[in-house]
């Protein structure tokens, strides 16, 4: 361990973390478990942090008010730093009443949950926070990752704020912006010519070759446990601390959907709070994908009724592997990685998954900018695109609280948020000497 990461804050085992559970089999594992996945099921085999929920609730409070950002949430996070630091200090981002922006769409109650303004500009700083907290705990001063984008820069942020290092496997067609954001924060990046899909194989084999540490959300099970504080910093904010007004909590959140990660720790969010006592209901979690890339929301559609009962393998045979083509290049995912526990999680809020179009998408930047004040790219807006589908298909409805999540900045992808847009002529300027 270099001696910058050594000089990090001491990061110790959360006492009410037990270990996790495979999705796909049930299998056990305790936290001395040096594995990512199920060592029976493989790569299929992804694992879920548990919990002791009651011992939590006996200790009086889900908080702990000596740390900041995502760590107030730390009895529900398997690692807990000794003090803040800017490596993993991150979250408490704004929760915004869109009162405009939901009478245009023809909604009463639209709140926007906003994480374009965390360090690296997207919601997946909050798994970066914990895997860099995690490999502090580990004494691991490399970690890695594929992505298309979000995850890697958010890495590279706060790696180069701990002090650690970073390697990077992406799809070469990863908008260049993105890219630039990694280099200049000391990344080292391996363009992949090839998928998302191919990049994330190739991070895996080397990631066992020389023992990083695993940034990969959907296969390092710790990672999404800080994905959900952006729900349970929801939650709070609307039950002014979970402390009443239970009838404040929205009845759908919906959640942009790619490899499955997010929408899963949002959905368990929520069970968490549940199973605690500290809500008395838990919103329906409504997962949007993009048309070209929704595995999730075709696999949903065909299993009609038996949606809620299906088992981990009975899901993994339900969802089928596309070619991924669409213009949010963040869920441009052909095989979903965390499809088991993103499918159990909703099918247990009485969620769905649907998919729209990518010029609702495009259409959705623009009203968020426009009547909302929130700049997103596409995989960011993605979300406010499905309100009006879920409408449709009666999903929500008028007259429902609506909470969305907004998970990355325009500016991660400004040539997207142009895809409709006109700009002015140029006008001469007053003559000189007037």
């Amino acid at each position: 361990m270099n001696e910058a990461v050594s000089n990090l804050p001491v990061v110790r085992g959360n006492p009410h973390w037990l270990g996790c559970r495979c999705v796909v089999c049930d299998h056990e594992y305790g936290t001395d478990y040096d594995g990512f996945v199920c060592s029976d099921c493989g790569v299929d085999g992804i694992l879920d942090a548990v919990y002791d929920y009651a011992a939590i609730a006996t200790a009086g409070s889900v908080y702990d008010a000596g740390l900041g950002g995502l760590w107030r949430f730390a009895p529900l996070l398997p690692v807990r730093p000794a003090a803040d630091h800017p490596a993993w200090t991150v979250g408490d981002t704004p929760v915004h009443f869109a009162d405009r922006l939901g009478d245009h769409l023809g909604l009463r109650h639209l709140i926007l949950k906003d994480d374009t303004c965390l360090p690296s500009a997207s919601l997946k700083d909050r798994a970066s926070a914990v895997a860099v907290a995690r490999a502090r705990q580990l004494g691991i001063d490399h970690l890695a990752c594929a992505s298309t984008g979000n995850a890697a820069a958010s890495l590279a942020v706060l790696t180069a704020r701990a002090g650690m290092t970073c390697t990077i496997f992406v799809p070469a067609s990863a908008p260049r912006a993105k890219l630039a954001q990694l280099i200049l924060h000391g990344a080292h990046v391996i363009p992949v010519d090839g998928t998302y899909d191919q990049a994330f194989d190739l991070s895996i084999e080397e990631m066992a070759k020389h023992q990083w540490y695993s940034r990969n959300c959907a296969h390092n099970p710790l990672l999404v446990e800080g994905k959900k504080t952006v729900a349970l910093e929801l939650a709070s904010a609307l039950t002014d601390g979970f402390s009443g007004g239970h009838g404040d909590l929205p009845d759908a959140v919906l959640v942009p959907v790619g490899d499955g990660c997010i929408i899963s720790s949002v959905a368990k969010a929520f069970i968490e709070l549940r199973e605690m006592g500290l809500i008395e209901k838990i919103p329906r979690i409504i997962g949007i994908q993009a048309a070209g890339a929704s595995p999730l929301a075709q696999g949903w559609a065909a299993a009609g009724k038996s949606q809620k009962d299906m088992s981990g393998t009975e899901i993994l045979a339900a969802i089928h592997p596309v070619k991924a083509t669409t213009f949010a290049d963040s869920i441009s995912v052909g095989i979903p990685r965390n499809r088991v526990k993103a499918w159990r999680n909703v099918a247990a809020t009485g969620g769905s998954f649907i998919a729209v179009e990518d010029e609702t998408i495009a259409e959705a930047i623009g009203l968020l900018a426009r009547l909302a004040g929130v700049f997103a790219e596409p995989s960011g807006a993605t979300g406010l695109a499905g309100v009006l589908a879920a409408m449709d298909q009666g999903l929500i409805s008028s007259s429902d609280k609506v909470a969305v999540m907004v998970t990355g900045h325009g500016l991660k992808d400004a040539g997207a948020g142009m895809k409709n847009l006109d700009m002015p002529a140029p006008v001469p300027p007053l003559p000189s000497g007037g």
